[in-house]
């Protein structure tokens, strides 16, 4: 299990989002502050990419052609949310290295070479929020490694494609799935964070195999599934049917 560091955050443009239904956080003692929090990370998802010693493969890196990474993160939670970000020891930060902020409506991240790291997103700053994990590393020519990930709780639906395909991620909002069992402020955390084989918890279980819902749930990993330098993820559900799975029509109505 990887343990992830160097907590900063995302700055961000505020815009306004179509109204869907949503969660509130529940009132309650302050967490403790972030550094005192270890992380939960998918087994053999995108952030078990290594960090390279060596020099990059050039060559490998032109096949793909591109020499940077870009998340475009759209939100139709109908809700300004909070976001952070924590990139892996020894990894380059984001480009341009910026600091706290919101998405309303949208932003770009974008990262160099060699970058591996996660995107957090809720409606409070929490460890446990909703995240993207990513890497551009190699050593497979620089293809993106990508998943979202409920290990370490859940607080908003996120969805990620490439190339307009939907690749990982669950649209269903949990919290009205079924009853949280383990609330303390915003998202919901997973009694199953350290439970490598799982099975996911009743109430992460509509998203196993979509989102990692527990340490080895692989057939939530999308790596190979994205070779172009662009990814879409969204944050919120579909207005007319909840799907674990997505198609490509589905993701771009919810993108829309």
């Amino acid at each position: 299990m990887h343990f992830l560091s160097q907590v900063a955050a995302v700055a961000l443009a505020i815009t306004s989002a179509a109204a869907v239904g949503r969660h509130t956080p529940r009132r309650g003692s302050p967490l403790p502050p972030l550094p005192t929090y270890t992380y939960g990370t998918a087994f053999g998802g995108a952030l078990d990419m290594p960090i390279p010693t060596t020099p990059p493969d050039v060559n490998s890196a032109k096949a793909l052609g591109a020499a940077e990474l870009t998340v475009h993160l759209v939100n139709s939670y109908g809700t300004p949310l909070k976001i952070s970000y924590n990139s892996n020891l020894g990894s380059p930060t984001i480009l341009g290295n910026p600091g706290a902020g919101i998405i309303a409506q949208s932003t770009d991240i974008v990262v160099p070479r060699d970058f591996a790291g996660a995107i957090f997103v809720g409606e409070t700053y929490d460890p446990a929020n909703s995240k993207i994990e990513f890497s551009f590393s190699p050593p497979q020519g620089y293809r993106p490694g990508l998943d979202v990930s409920y290990v370490d709780g859940f607080s908003v639906p996120l969805v990620c494609s490439c190339s307009g395909v939907a690749v990982t991620g669950c649209n269903i909002n949990l919290f009205t799935q079924a009853q949280c069992p383990n609330q303390r402020w915003g998202p919901c955390y997973n009694p199953k964070k350290s439970v490598p084989d799982g099975p996911a918890d009743p109430f992460f279980a509509p998203c196993q195999g979509s989102a990692y819902t527990y340490p080895n749930d692989h057939l939530a990993n999308a790596f190979g599934k994205c070779d172009a330098g662009d990814i879409q993820c969204c944050i919120g559900v579909s207005d007319t049917q909840h799907l674990s799975y997505f198609s490509q029509a589905s993701m771009l109505k919810l993108c829309s």
